[in-house]
């Protein structure tokens, strides 16, 4: 048999016995055993990945034992941007499907993710999307939003009856089924990851529709997380509707610089060496705080909590 045949045939074959292999690497021909060599690492990373596969569906499989069909994996992207909203996905596989390999959204590069996307929803019972805009994660703080994001997501599954949900980190849904809190949960449950997946691809698609509705940040390259550019940008432009104006760094490079009597009292926080001197400087501060902005009163109260931790750990102020 010619070595391009040998080729050709092994190419075909979903799987080749060890025997066969073990034959091919004894043949006389070194292009013949390259050929067996080739075949063999195929096989380990099939198996490798067959094991993965395994272990990534434990939590599913562990709910499907008990009855409960539709497991839900359930997480969010987008709870450290300085702008655009929180996206949170919900996928749900049938029992035995072809399962996508997917893996922790983070540990992907874009083109990965376009096509585990595509596949997710290929292979998937469900899949939910929820989303909560900036302005509304200023009004709620960026924990509940996520929850929310997570809850509507679970929502939006298109009257698929959830019988247990799966979530990422250390939240806890109001929903009416088992669920259970995996931290780190995106590298351990694959229902997980493939909600990662889609929360991830469908927020960088929608920051890329914000750069040209707000040009000049730079949305489509760091999707509004805190970079360099973006920093210079917020400098020279200000905010826009969709940045999230109670994170600090927002407040911070978007705000005139701090009164001389901010700074002042910002130095005698700094310097008080002890708890009754820190508080006489807090009060001086609370009969003029309508004298100050909300981001100079963000700065102070913060300067002064970090001072009375430092004393109560004995330290200098």
């Amino acid at each position: 048999m010619s070595l391009a045949a040998i080729r050709d045939w092994l190419g075909a074959q979903e799987q080749v016995d060890d025997s066969l292999i073990e034959a091919l690497s004894r043949d006389s021909r070194a292009g013949v055993r390259a050929l067996a060599a080739a075949a063999t690492a195929r096989r380990e990373r099939r198996r490798r990945h067959e094991a993965e596969q395994a272990r990534m569906l434990e939590l599913e499989h562990s709910f499907h034992a008990r009855g409960l069909t539709n497991v839900a994996g359930v997480d969010e992207a987008g709870r450290g941007p300085l702008a655009g909203p929180v996206v949170a996905a919900a996928v749900v596989f049938p029992p035995g499907c072809d399962y996508p390999p997917a893996r922790d959204s983070k540990q992907l590069d874009e083109a990965r993710r376009e096509e585990l996307f595509d596949l997710i929803h290929a292979r998937a019972a469900a899949v939910g999307v929820g989303q909560v805009e900036s302005d509304e994660i200023d009004r709620l703080n960026i924990h509940q939003a996520s929850l929310k994001a997570m809850y509507l997501a679970v929502k939006a599954l298109g009257g698929l009856p959830v019988h247990a949900v799966l979530v990422d980190g250390p939240m806890v849904l109001r929903l009416g089924c088992p669920q259970e809190a995996v931290i780190g949960g995106d590298a351990k449950c694959l229902s997980i990851a493939a909600a990662s997946v889609v929360a991830k691809v469908t927020r960088d698609r929608l920051m890329k529709q914000y750069d040209s509705q707000y040009p000049g940040y730079g949305f489509a390259r760091h999707k509004g997380y805190c970079t360099p550019d973006h920093e210079a940008a917020l400098r020279q432009l200000g905010s826009c509707p969709i940045h999230r104006r109670t994170f600090h760094q927002v407040a911070r490079l978007t705000q005139p610089p701090l009164s001389q009597r901010c700074l002042a009292f910002h130095e005698r926080l700094t310097r008080a060496g002890s708890r009754d001197e820190l508080e006489s400087v807090a009060a001086q501060i609370r009969q003029v705080r309508d004298n100050l902005s909300d981001f100079e009163l963000d700065s102070l109260r913060r300067r002064y909590l970090k001072t009375r931790r430092e004393l109560e750990r004995g330290l200098p102020g």
